[in-house]
């Protein structure tokens, strides 16, 4: 007699269960690197902040208390090193803060300048080395500085624009004033300055961050972070801070401090 072998196989219902459990265990899997990797680059971007930051107090501490210039027209003539210890060439990277405050972070442009995503994404806008590599370096640092309110921007003459309001050597009002930010632009996750909410030079989008948003709409502020950036202090500090709380000028001015007007309007 012929012994009836059942088929061990598995029916459609029981592959697709399989299917469906395989899925869901994948998107936790997934939601769960995500988040890994998000926690890792808040942590680089704060560390490049204080970095940054700790490099930009030493650097006035060595010039007689004189904050370093946001932006420098001045600076045509100076010798200007770049990371790899050669004469920069083009004026406009001088002028630019990164490698003029490069000594004071011995050069390493790895987490200060360069954070997470925005050394490919400059690589891909302007190659992987060069006159145009220090071009895209200068002008895509991953943190920007507080230009107008802090340190200031010189043009060629030495005039300072909006001076009245520039800090530019250490006092007690300034210590909770912010001197870099998480910063963007279309298309790299770094640009060479911010601006505050209320100006000078615009005022910021009043919509909310989604992860579409523009950073030219927010004074060049990237919220990058779930809507929060990180923020470096002129006391040494840095904090991550909400796109919503950072919408208080006290954060980014010294008058706003001294008046106490979360909405003031700079000159």
């Amino acid at each position: 007699m012929r012994k009836k072998f059942r088929n061990e196989g598995f029916s459609l219902v029981e592959l697709l269960v399989g299917v469906v459990i395989l899925a869901v265990l994948a998107g936790v899997s997934g939601a769960a690197y995500q988040k890994a990797m998000g926690k890792a680059s808040l942590a680089a971007e704060v560390n490049a902040g204080k970095n940054l930051t700790q490099a930009y107090l030493l650097a006035a501490s060595e010039n007689g208390g004189r904050y370093l210039a946001a932006y420098d027209q001045t600076a045509r003539n100076q010798t200007v090193l770049n990371a790899q210890g050669r004469p920069v060439s083009m004026p406009e990277v001088k002028y630019r803060y990164p490698f003029r405050l490069a000594p004071y972070f011995n050069y390493q442009m790895e987490g200060t300048i360069l954070v997470n995503r925005n050394e490919a994404q400059i690589i891909r806008q302007m190659g992987s080395g060069g006159m145009m590599y220090d071009y895209g370096l200068s002008v895509f640092p991953a943190m920007g500085i507080n230009r107008y309110l802090v340190g200031g921007s010189f043009d060629a003459n030495g005039g300072l624009e909006h001076s009245g309001e520039c800090i530019r050597t250490p006092g007690q009002a300034d210590k909770s004033v912010i001197v870099f930010a998480s910063a963007g632009s279309s298309e790299v996750d770094g640009y060479e300055y911010v601006t505050p909410p209320n100006g000078p030079r615009g005022q910021w989008s009043s919509a909310p961050w989604t992860k579409d948003s523009d950073p030219g709409n927010y004074g060049h502020l990237a919220a990058r972070f779930d809507g929060k950036a990180v923020a470096g202090f002129l006391d040494g500090s840095v904090r991550v801070l909400s796109l919503d709380e950072l919408r208080d000028m006290r954060l980014w001015s010294r008058n706003a401090a001294l008046a106490n007007d979360p909405n003031y309007r700079p000159q």
